[in-house]
């Protein structure tokens, strides 16, 4: 019996047919490049850190190339690349603009307006990274607990020039000074007194003031809050205390910066001084006629002359004038602080500020000292600013302490800025102003205008004295409003329209006089029974100036001069000739080109944008050719427009104005 074939599965399958299913037609897809593709953000020290490590990143000219060529090439639909694309002019366009806002997004000096100096982190990001961001890298070291005590003993003992030169040797030695000697370095610049001639020291105060400062800068050059685990010691030396007693009126809980600024507030409102004088009057006239035993006259033991003789940290002891000069020292360190930390913040959160400054763990120092919740909003902290900065202005305080505290303001300004940041298609509108801005902008106006001493001279010196460029422009809006209610300063059109309108011509060609009388003191005290001036003129001279801040004021707030020189400067090939013109020279540098990776690429660029720099650029030449008739006809009127003529040559350097 010949055998049985079983069957099973698998010989089953084998032995069928093959039938094939009916293939899914895949959906054709038409690939059409975006002007303004979502873009993938990341911190930028990593990003440096990578790219800086070697890794295989694309630079920002190769992605220019490929976005270029992409546009040249056909699509899938069989249409060619010019009937469903833009030409590549005005292509060029959308990336000169992406271009140079990107480089102002991350040029944080220019935003902060740091023209006194430039944190070194700023100069070298990639540095940074590695040595301050990373946790790989080593913890700071800090001051042992035997030189902690033995520096805090100098000031017990009497001798701040040796606890400055402890200081000094702990930088040396690479080593932090820590938040108690720190915060012990501020009270010191702002408590010791001027030494007895009996003691016969060698050093003065002002030594000790100046050195324990230069002393401190340092300690933030060397030690920047950047790093990884600097940031609690920081909090905790603007949150610190004033523990000596000439300080314990002051609400601790507030914080060492907080209670700087109100001593500031209060010493503008009040003359101490004549209280103490009138104090030290009352007392001699209660002790006339009261004998004093010789051993209270005359001091015969060394205990009784030590006593009157030593060394005092008392801050009510000072003269007024000393006494602002301590606070206003004490601030700038406080302010530079503040200012490195929001720097590198920037750098170090691109995207998503929103989110991060509202963020406890994440937010800027300056965040976290104005708000508590509410971020953005403008608080009695910031109106108080407003109040000390506008009074500061009206009584004519030294510009050098007037701008102290416009550096304040200014990182108040950025901050709020930065609060209102969000991402729109995974890109951001740069420069951004909503309405947390606009209402900080017009608080600051209306503590101007409602000031006892307000008047043109008042609003000029408060706007000239302003570092911010939003500021500075709605306040001149302000004032020209105030002036001339038909005048319309929304972009470079309204400038040129008032130069049309010789808007001028409606006020006097009187010499501006000074409509202040001259400060009787270096820090005259606050008249708060002042009667306000029921008028005030401005002048042509006064006018047109104003006109050319707030010009100045918007061109760099939204980088006009950089757009209009790359768009009129040449490339340095365009002397080949080409049919389309390479992506690596679109973008006209100047002689030092910025780093690549240090242009931030998530900015949002649209057509109705490039067409606005398009129009403002057109204006600009216009107002060239406007002020060009002006002065050939008139030589007074090219004394008036002299200012003018310097800013629009700085714009344009061919401009030649004879």
């Amino acid at each position: 019996m010949p055998p049985v074939k079983r069957e099973t599965r698998a010989t089953g399958i084998r032995g069928r047919t093959k039938v094939e299913l009916p293939s899914r037609q895949k959906p054709e897809i038409h690939s059409t490049p975006s002007l303004c593709s979502e873009v993938k953000l990341r911190n930028i020290t990593n990003t440096l850190k990578m790219s800086a490590t070697g890794g295989p990143e694309e630079t920002t000219s190769q992605q220019r190339t490929k976005r270029m060529k992409k546009s040249n090439s056909p699509t899938t639909g069989g249409q060619t690349g010019e009937q469903c694309q833009p030409p590549a002019s005005e292509l060029i366009a959308f990336e000169k603009l992406r271009f140079v806002l990107g480089r102002h997004y991350f040029a944080v000096c220019d935003r902060l307006a740091l023209v006194d100096y430039v944190p070194r982190c700023t100069r070298n990001v990639p540095e940074c990274a590695q040595r301050h961001v990373s946790k790989r890298s080593s913890r700071t070291k800090c001051v042992g607990p035997m030189r902690l005590t033995t520096t805090n003993d100098q000031l017990l003992e009497h001798r701040p020039d040796q606890f400055v030169l402890f200081l000094n040797q702990a930088i040396m030695r690479r080593e932090f000074v820590g938040v108690e000697l720190f915060v012990t370095g501020l009270q010191l610049m702002l408590t010791v007194n001027h030494p007895s001639t009996e003691l016969g020291v060698d050093y003065q105060v002002q030594d000790i003031v100046l050195g324990t400062g230069e002393a401190l800068e340092r300690c933030l050059e060397h030690f920047p809050p950047c790093r990884w685990d600097m940031r609690p010691a920081y909090q905790r030396i603007v949150y610190g205390q004033l523990d000596a007693p000439c300080f314990a009126k002051c609400d601790q809980s507030e914080g060492l910066f907080r209670n700087v600024l109100h001593l500031i507030e209060h010493l503008i409102e009040t003359d101490e001084d004549k209280t103490k004088t009138d104090r030290s009057s009352v007392g001699k006239r209660t002790n006339r006629g009261k004998s004093k035993p010789d051993d209270e006259i005359f001091f015969s033991n060394y205990n009784s002359w030590m006593s009157s003789n030593r060394l005092c940290y008392d801050f009510d002891q000072l003269p007024r004038e000393e006494r602002f000069q301590r606070l206003f020292a004490v601030l700038q360190i406080l302010v530079k602080l503040l200012e490195m930390d929001l720097a590198m913040w920037i750098l170090r959160h691109p995207t998503k500020t929103h989110q991060n400054i509202c963020n406890p763990s994440r937010c800027p120092l300056v965040a976290k000292l104005v708000w508590n919740g509410d971020h953005g909003s403008v608080n009695l902290f910031i109106k108080k600013l407003f109040q000390t900065f506008i009074c500061m202005n009206a009584l004519q305080y030294p510009n050098e302490d007037i701008a102290i505290v416009s550096r304040l303001i200014n990182l108040v300004t950025v901050a709020v800025n930065l609060s209102e940041f969000q991402l729109s298609d995974g890109l951001i509108p740069y420069p951004c102003v909503k309405d947390n801005s606009q209402h900080y902008a017009r608080q600051l106006w209306k503590t101007l205008e409602s000031s006892r001493y307000f008047s043109i001279g008042l609003c000029l010196r408060t706007i000239q004295n302003l570092r911010s460029s939003f500021l500075k422009l709605r306040l001149s809006e302000q004032l020209i409003q105030k002036l001339n209610r038909r005048a319309k300063l929304g972009n470079v059109r309204g400038f040129f329209q008032q130069l049309l309108e010789r808007c001028w011509m409606d006020y006097e060609e009187q010499t501006p006089m000074v409509d202040v009388e001259p400060p009787s003191s270096l820090y005259p005290v606050l008249d708060t029974h002042r009667t306000r001036a029921k008028a005030s003129e401005i002048y042509q001279q006064e006018y047109i100036d104003l006109l050319l801040v707030a010009l100045r004021a918007y061109c760099d707030m939204y980088q006009l001069p950089a757009y209009f020189r790359e768009n009129m400067v040449q490339p340095s090939g365009s002397g080949v000739s080409s049919n389309a013109p390479d992506a690596t020279e679109c973008i006209v540098s100047q002689p030092d080109e910025p780093d690549e990776r240090m242009i931030f690429q998530g900015v949002a660029v649209t057509g109705e944008l490039v067409l606005e720099y398009r129009d403002d650029i057109k204006y600009l030449l216009l107002i060239e050719q406007h002020l060009k008739k002006l002065t050939e006809t008139s030589t007074e009127e090219r004394e008036l427009f002299r200012h003018w003529i310097s800013f629009l040559s700085e714009v344009d350097p061919s401009l030649a104005i004879g």
